[in-house]
C-alpha cells in the first residue's frame, strides 16, 4: 500500500531560485516512487508547470529589502499554508518541508498535534540564530530569548531532521537535545544541469570585453544578503599589491544590492563590476563567467547555513576561494577534497594576500577537478537515496 506523503514548499521549480531547484528535485524523485503517493502543497507560480498532484496558495513576491513588509509577506503565507494544510493533510501521513516560509514551522507545530503526521524537516535555516548572525537582533534581546526558546521547540518536534553540513548538525543537536535523528545529506546537485565553457566562448565576458589571458576573473553568484560578507570582499581588493591583475564580478540579486552598488561605485574601478541578476535559464553562462568562484559564509554564521552556490560552482568546474569560517562544510569539503582555497571571514589582510598570490599563480592551481568531485560524493543520486532511506522508515 502506498504511503501519503506531502511535500510542503514555497518553491517547487527550478526556474524560481535555489529553493526551488532543490525541492524541485525531490518532487521529481518522490514522484516516481512505487510505493509513495506524492502529494504537492506549493505557493503557485503560473511560470512553472502545474502539476495535477499540486495544491497552490496564492501569494505576492516578497519585498526583501524591507523587513516590516517581509515580515507582512510572512504572515499571510503562514496563514495560507495554514488554511491549505488543514484542508489537505490526512492523518498519520507523512510531511515533508523546508525551513521557509519561517512561520510555516510554527504552522506545522501547532497542526501536528491533531493531525499526527510524521514531520521531516530539512534544515537550511537556524532560527532565530540566523537573525543575530544577520544583526537583525542581539543574542541579549528579550525577543531574541523568546524565539529561541519557541523554535527550539519546534525543530525538536520534528520526527527526522535532515541538515545540509556537519556543522549544521552540531548546531540543531544543541537546539534539540537529539542527535539520532539528525541526518546530513548536502545540497543535491545534478551536473548535467550545469554546463562547463571555455573563457572564450563566455557570452557575459565577451559582452564585458574581459577575456585577457593575464585577467584572473574572481565571481559572487547568487543571494546578495545580509550575511554574505561582501563589505569584506570589497574591503580586501582596496588591500590587493596586485589588483590590477583581477577583475570581479558581482551576479545576483539581494537585500545588499542596493549598497553593493554605492559601494562599487564609490570606488571607481573598472574591474569591479555590479552585473544585475540572471535567469535561471541562463545559470552555466553565469557561473561560467570567472575562472575563481567566491562562496562567502560571514563571521558567526557557522553551522547556520551551507552556501548552495558552491556546488553549483563545483558544477562549472571552477575552484572555490571560500571566505569562512575553517570548520564549516564548504571549508571542511575544499579541504579533503583539494578543490580551492579558504580564508577566514572578516579578516581583510589574509584575503588579500589570497588573492594576490591566486593572480600570480596564472591560472595554474593543481586542483583537483571540482566537478568530478561533485559527481562522487555530492550529487542528486547520492542525496536522494539518504532521503528515501529516511522517508521509507515511517512506510
Amino acid at each position: 500500500m502506498k504511503k501519503k506523503v506531502y511535500l510542503i514548499t514555497e518553491y517547487y521549480h527550478p526556474y524560481q531560485n535555489t529553493t526551488g531547484y532543490l525541492l524541485g528535485k525531490l518532487y521529481d524523485t518522490l514522484n516516481v516512487q512505487s510505493d509513495i503517493d506524492l502529494v504537492l502543497i506549493a505557493k503557485e507560480d503560473m511560470n512553472c508547470p502545474q502539476h495535477a498532484n499540486a495544491h497552490f496558495i496564492k501569494a505576492k513576491k516578497p519585498n526583501k529589502a524591507s523587513l516590516f513588509k517581509r515580515f507582512l509577506y510572512e504572515l499571510i503565507i503562514a496563514f495560507s499554508f495554514l488554511m491549505k494544510t488543514l484542508k489537505v493533510v490526512k492523518k498519520d501521513s507523512i510531511v515533508f518541508t523546508g525551513t521557509t516560509p519561517i512561520l510555516l514551522l510554527f504552522v506545522l507545530f501547532i497542526i501536528k498535534k491533531f493531525l499526527n503526521f510524521k514531520w521531516i524537516l530539512l534544515v537550511h535555516d537556524v532560527f532565530p540564530e540566523n537573525l543575530a548572525a544577520a544583526k537583525i537582533l542581539k543574542k541579549d534581546h528579550f525577543l531574541f530569548k523568546i524565539l529561541k526558546s519557541l523554535f527550539d521547540r519546534i525543530y525538536a518536534s520534528a520526527d527526522e531532521v535532515i541538515v545540509i553540513g556537519k556543522d549544521m548538525k552540531e548546531l540543531v543537536h544543541q537546539k534539540t537535545h537529539q542527535s539520532n535523528n539528525i541526518t546530513v545529506v548536502q545540497n543535491w546537485i545534478d551536473s548535467s544541469d550545469i554546463g562547463t565553457e571555455p573563457k572564450t566562448n563566455n557570452r557575459i565576458l565577451q559582452e564585458l570585453n574581459w577575456l585577457d589571458s593575464e585577467t584572473t576573473i574572481f565571481q559572487f553568484f547568487g543571494n546578495i544578503g545580509r550575511v554574505q560578507g561582501v563589505e569584506n570582499i570589497l574591503h580586501a581588493i582596496q588591500k590587493m599589491k596586485y589588483a590590477h591583475l583581477a577583475k570581479f564580478i558581482f551576479i545576483g540579486d539581494g537585500a545588499y544590492v542596493a549598497r553593493l552598488k554605492e559601494q562599487i561605485q564609490s570606488l571607481g574601478s573598472q574591474n569591479i563590476l555590479y552585473y544585475g541578476s540572471l535567469d535561471q535559464k541562463e545559470k552555466t553562462t553565469g557561473l561560467n563567467a570567472c575562472d575563481v568562484a567566491l562562496i562567502t559564509l560571514a563571521d558567526g554564521m557557522l553551522g547556520l547555513g551551507v552556501p548552495s552556490k558552491s556546488y553549483f560552482s563545483m558544477a562549472a568546474d571552477k575552484p572555490l576561494l571560500a571566505i569562512m569560517d575553517s570548520e564549516s562544510e564548504v571549508a571542511d569539503m575544499i579541504n579533503t577534497h583539494h578543490i580551492g582555497w579558504v580564508v577566514p571571514p572578516n579578516n581583510e589582510e589574509a584575503l588579500a594576500k589570497q588573492l594576490d598570490e591566486i593572480v600570480l599563480a596564472k591560472h595554474c592551481y593543481a586542483f583537483n577537478s571540482s566537478r568530478e568531485v561533485l559527481n562522487e560524493f555530492y550529487s542528486e543520486k547520492v542525496a536522494m537515496s539518504k532521503i528515501l532511506n529516511i522517508i521509507r522508515k515511517f512506510t
